[in-house]
């Protein structure tokens, strides 16, 4: 009986070494990891959680005190990370936290104020953008590819469809209606030719945030002025969130692809 305890004690403390090694390992994979992840990324993230959960778990005017932390936390970033920096950037991200708190303020009221600062935003977004396009690197044959006619016939469908949709409520508001969709394309345009041009690396970025843009721009609309639903305020939250993230990273990471790697890409 004496014998089995002892062997039954030899066991357990195999047991708990065997533990202790696994959570000594795990606190070095925890601290590799945190050393890999600079702590500007962990405080942008925990921006990005805080703004999900609060759409998630409570009303969204309580986004109006929130949501700001997202640019502004992007703006740290940006400065942190970028080489050459412009001031564009930060006055951009400003006047998108601007215009989401018109929107959860009251956005059909808000109307033509969030319309002026979206059209803002876009500009001074076009202006950080400049730079990065190139038209006569732009094939001609890429450009009327099936697939570019079927999305720019989906885009301008998307746009009348909504335009349609809410009008009603905003007829007094057409200038304003004009406004966004005209700066919107703009953006969306620019992007694509960024990416379509395959001059810069991380260009899928332009992509995937110009994408966002149109999404949150529709739904935003169809919220806040057909049919309103707590799923279709997080989901604008979140890919808001992705297209800024997206948009900024690539000013952060982007450099100019080798111009060896393009010929041997596309010859």
């Amino acid at each position: 009986m004496i014998l089995n305890n002892k062997v039954l004690t030899v066991e357990n403390r195999n047991t708990i070494f065997l533990k202790l090694i696994t959570v000594y390992e795990s606190c070095n994979l925890i601290e590799n990891f945190l050393r890999t992840i600079n702590i500007t990324y962990l405080l942008t993230y925990f921006a990005f959680l805080i703004v999900i959960c609060i759409a998630v778990f409570f009303d969204k005017w309580m986004l109006v005190y929130v949501k700001p932390i997202v640019p502004i936390s992007l703006i740290i970033l940006y400065q942190r990370f970028v080489k050459k920096t412009s001031l564009l950037f930060p006055l951009s991200m400003l006047v998108i936290a601007a215009t989401d708190v018109f929107v959860y303020l009251d956005f059909a009221r808000y109307f033509s104020i969030i319309a002026i600062l979206i059209a803002l935003f876009y500009t001074l977004c076009l202006f950080l953008l400049k730079n990065f396009i190139s038209i006569q690197e732009i094939k001609l044959n890429r450009l009327i590819s099936p697939q570019v006619i079927v999305s720019v016939f989906l885009i301008g469908y998307l746009i009348f469809s909504i335009t349609k949709l809410v009008l009603p409520k905003i007829i007094n508001s057409i200038g304003s209606v004009i406004l966004i969709v005209v700066s919107l394309l703009l953006f969306v345009t620019v992007c694509f030719f960024i990416y379509v041009a395959n001059r810069y690396e991380k260009s899928i970025y332009l992509f995937i945030a110009s994408c966002c843009t149109l999404f949150v721009d529709a739904f935003l609309a169809i919220n806040e002025l057909y049919y309103y639903s707590r799923l279709f305020t997080i989901m604008i939250n979140i890919v808001e969130i992705a297209g800024l993230y997206f948009f900024t990273i690539f000013f952060v990471e982007t450099k100019l692809v080798k111009k060896k790697r393009l010929e041997d890409k596309y010859l």
